[in-house]
């Protein structure tokens, strides 16, 4: 099960204000709705995309919603 993702934002008007790592993970508690206790860092790497790297994750994880919109939005 993977565990970092390059997520490419959307080009919602909060996407568009995410400056620091910190905006960033709000944005995935927020907006992907990804449990915070899952987050172990997300990094702004570029132009409209971050890196996120996932934590604790258990079999259940892959079956949630917020699991599977996470892999079809990543690269």
């Amino acid at each position: 099960m993977e565990d970092f993702f390059i997520v490419k934002l959307g080009e919602d008007e909060y996407s568009s204000h995410l400056e620091y790592d910190d905006m960033a993970i709000e944005y995935c508690i927020d907006v992907l709705d990804i449990p915070e206790e899952k987050i172990e860092s997300a990094t702004i790497i570029e132009n409209g995309k971050f890196e996120l790297n996932l934590q604790n994750l258990e079999r259940e994880d892959v079956i949630e919603d917020w699991y599977v919109n996470l892999n079809k939005i990543s690269e």
